[in-house]
């Protein structure tokens, strides 16, 4: 909600270092948390190494598709504004969408232990502030009424809740888990490397940019590492 409303009242403060910080953080999980955690599980439970980079490489690619299938959208027939028009609701579903497998992230992290849960929490709070600012953002340039993108909003901002709830009605298999985990790092490598730090950089660079993903993933880094979190 916090990104969405963000938007909504048009703040002056510069978005894109946010952007740049929450890139570093997904990068920082990523590495530093979710895959030697996959590959610690996979290990003790006799799951193919080879498989759980599978699912990484499978992950990345399945998110840059579905990104690349909205562009082109947007871009069908050289009629750009078009549509923008039309795949403003294609975008903010599938940025709903994304919430609720980031939910199912948080709730397989907490199957695994509460450190860990605790940490991709973290990572999935600073995506889906961005989720939430780009949910409003389409809707915007698309409808250009702000009910309707709160209306998005609010629907992006419960997904979370609903996919961590369902993975504690379903019981999950720690060999399901061991794909699951790695399956989310390649989606925040995707959404940190291909989608944030581009959208930070668009209208230009500088050492403050650099210097906040530096410290999105140095935060990562000290909390797994030395907080014990």
């Amino acid at each position: 909600m916090g990104g969405g409303i963000f938007t909504l009242r048009q703040s002056r403060f510069e978005i894109r270092f946010f952007f740049a910080f929450a890139a570093g953080a997904l990068l920082g999980i990523s590495f530093f948390d979710l895959l030697p955690e996959a590959i610690t599980i996979s290990m003790e439970n006799s799951v193919p190494l080879d498989l759980v980079m599978s699912v990484v490489v499978v992950a990345f690619l399945l998110f840059h598709i579905l990104d690349r299938f909205v562009v082109l959208h947007a871009l069908k027939e050289g009629h750009p504004e078009y549509g923008l028009k039309s795949s403003g609701p294609i975008k903010a579903a599938g940025l709903s969408l994304h919430s609720f497998l980031d939910g199912v992230a948080i709730g397989a992290a907490f199957h695994v232990g509460f450190q860990l849960g605790l940490i991709v929490a973290l990572a999935v709070v600073f995506h889906d502030f961005s989720d939430g600012l780009n949910t409003v953002t389409v809707m915007l340039r698309s409808t250009r009424e702000k009910r309707t993108a709160f209306t998005w909003l609010l629907l992006d901002s419960i997904t979370p809740m609903l996919g961590a709830i369902m993975t504690f009605l379903l019981a999950i298999p720690i060999q399901v888990i061991a794909l699951i985990l790695p399956f989310f790092v390649g989606e925040f490598l995707y959404l940190g490397a291909a989608d944030l730090l581009p959208e930070a950089h668009r209208q230009g660079s500088s050492a403050k940019l650099v210097i906040a993903t530096v410290l999105g993933i140095s935060i990562i880094f000290i909390v797994t590492r030395f907080l014990q979190i």
